[in-house]
């Protein structure tokens, strides 16, 4: 038997952690593996300047680390499963201050009829990005409804208010985005721990830096959601459209501690 190196032995721990669905495409997983493999490949200060924008802000601009192709593809899909949705959700949720949470793509429609993201989900070279740019492993999320959803809002005034995510890690497809003067800005404040009993928003918005991004149609990013308090400012202007798709994953932490849904089981409702 070899011996067991920490490059064995973290390739083992990923793989153990990405176990696609029998409903996943696996040619389409193949064929997704190796086009980003060879994109990649030519990008390798690009990864590195990604994982260190991460361990500075837990959030990374990963714009240019997909190839064109991915990212047309993407957004084609996603223009499919926004029109395919007939699903409008306007809520409060309370374990983050009752802060508003519209416009829902839940991850059955995902299910019954994305053959991109469910099969990208999966793609060891994507799972293995995430990873290098965390500096940690990255798993499948363990509450399943969660792992893929999207947003498509389409009214001024709608918004994601401040909020934590219920697993570690996130990344985000901006398959069609405003620009910064008709709102849909992400914020964030890092590094700022989630009470559940108490989410105090207001507080925690006092005593951090609040980060604010722009991000054009086809970008996207990787972040920290559990301990990144963060939002999207309001759309301000009629007409206007915003629509991402949510790749949610779970750490090791998440693997280790007793978690709960709640965000995830309110903007999930039938």
């Amino acid at each position: 038997m070899q011996p067991l190196t920490p490059e064995s032995a973290a390739t083992t721990l990923l793989e153990a952690g990405n176990r696609p669905p029998a409903t996943v495409r696996s040619d389409v997983v193949e064929e997704l593996d190796t086009l980003l493999s060879k994109h990649l490949s030519t990008c390798p200060d690009a990864v590195e300047k990604a994982a260190v924008q991460y361990s500075r802000e837990h959030y990374a601009r990963m714009t240019g680390l997909l190839p064109d192709e991915m990212v047309r593809r993407l957004h084609e899909e996603t223009t499919m499963l926004t029109a395919a949705n007939t699903r409008r959700i306007d809520i409060r949720v309370t374990v983050t201050g009752n802060t508003p949470r519209p416009g829902s793509l839940p991850n059955s429609l995902f299910a019954s009829h994305s053959t991109l993201f469910t099969a990208l989900y999966h793609v060891p070279a994507f799972r293995g990005l995430l990873s290098d740019i965390a500096g940690a492993p990255v798993f499948d999320c363990i509450y399943p409804d969660e792992q893929i959803t999207g947003t498509h809002q389409t009214q001024v005034g709608d918004t994601r208010g401040w909020h934590w995510g219920d697993h570690e890690f996130a990344w985000i497809f901006i398959s069609e985005a405003p620009a910064p003067e008709h709102g849909g800005l992400l914020q964030c404040v890092p590094h700022t721990p989630w009470n559940k009993q108490d989410p105090a928003v207001n507080r925690c918005l006092t005593q951090g830096q609040i980060r604010t991004y722009h991000h054009e149609s086809g970008e996207s990013y990787f972040f920290k959601t559990d301990t990144t308090l963060h939002r999207t400012m309001p759309i301000q202007t009629e007409g206007i459209t915003r629509s991402i798709v949510n790749l949610t994953y779970s750490g090791v932490s998440d693997l280790l501690s007793e978690k709960t849904d709640e965000t995830t089981d309110a903007v999930s409702l039938d």
